[in-house]
């Protein structure tokens, strides 16, 4: 009976659903081996009129799987609106935690289901919380590219400048991943342009320059950022210079980066371009040397 109970609330079946439940003879909020609930298959289905109907019957909303997720974190993480309105509706915990303190929202962000983001946040979602290593909701939409999730959350007072534990920042993941658009909006909605990472002090600039990413390094440029040599022993430009990316080391120059200044070890940009086997960049760099510019 056990069996058949989640079999038809997994298919959407809610005529075998009602069958089963008039019975009695099975307990409504039975689980498998990761406490998974039929509330939770329905809700992951996308089968309203089974959450409904198994809500009816006395099914727990708030009933956790072994990783500490509820049917309204399946059900945001699946980005099924109208299941999500249903379970807030029967007084499902919107800001409920699984283990590592992911909530709806946030994976709701991180999959980028914009409208189910509006409606967790216009339900009074607490748009801070994050997991244990603070990664925000707005972080993992900016890491993965969701910009009108992350325009939704900015409306609702998310912290742009929020940082994980390691000192990154929404703007650093997006120009990482190569994100532009993101990366733009972020800087002209207040972004720090040159807020590093903790362990090495390496910038948006330096990392966007480390990954060949020429729209977002230019556009970062024109917003007059950090060009020198950083934490971690380098600039921006032999970043460009040492990976071979002609096009970032162009924009580097034509926005002053110092091509004399020398990294770690002793090289200046031109120098360790030519150890990398990228002549022609070294080249370019050293025409553009000027005395003195350090």
């Amino acid at each position: 009976m056990e069996e058949a109970l989640f079999d038809a609330a997994h298919a959407g079946d809610k005529l075998g659903l009602l069958q089963i439940l008039e019975t009695g003879d099975v307990s409504i909020d039975v689980t498998d081996a990761e406490l998974t609930t039929p509330l939770m298959l329905a809700c992951i289905g996308n089968h309203v009129d089974c959450v409904e109907l198994l809500i009816e019957f006395g099914s727990f909303v708030d009933a956790r799987r072994s990783t500490g997720s509820s049917a309204l974190f399946l059900a945001s993480q699946c980005g099924h609106y109208d299941v999500v309105n249903l379970l807030l509706n029967k007084g499902a915990l919107i800001d409920g935690m699984s283990n590592n303190g992911g909530t709806a929202l946030l994976i709701a962000s991180q999959m980028g289901h914009s409208e189910v983001v509006q409606l967790l946040c216009n339900k009074r979602a607490n748009v801070h919380l994050a997991l244990k290593d603070r990664t925000s909701p707005i972080f993992v939409a900016a890491q993965n590219g969701h910009l009108e999730t992350v325009r939704v959350l900015e409306c609702h007072r998310a912290d742009v400048n929020c940082r994980r534990v390691d000192g990154i920042s929404p703007l650093w993941i997006a120009s990482q991943m190569g994100h532009s658009h993101v990366v733009k909006h972020l800087i002209d909605n207040g972004a720090s342009v040159d807020r590093p990472r903790n362990i090495d002090g390496v910038t948006p600039l330096f990392k966007a320059a480390c990954k060949g990413y020429a729209d977002i390094v230019g556009f970062i440029l024109s917003k007059h950022p950090n060009l020198t040599v950083q934490k971690c022993g380098y600039s921006p430009l032999h970043a460009a210079a040492y990976f071979g990316y002609e096009d970032v080391v162009e924009l580097l120059l034509d926005y002053g980066a110092k091509t004399k200044s020398r990294d770690k070890n002793g090289l200046d940009p031109a120098e360790l371009a030519l150890a990398e086997g990228h002549e022609a960049i070294s080249k370019l760099i050293k025409m553009n040397q000027q005395p003195g510019l350090y």
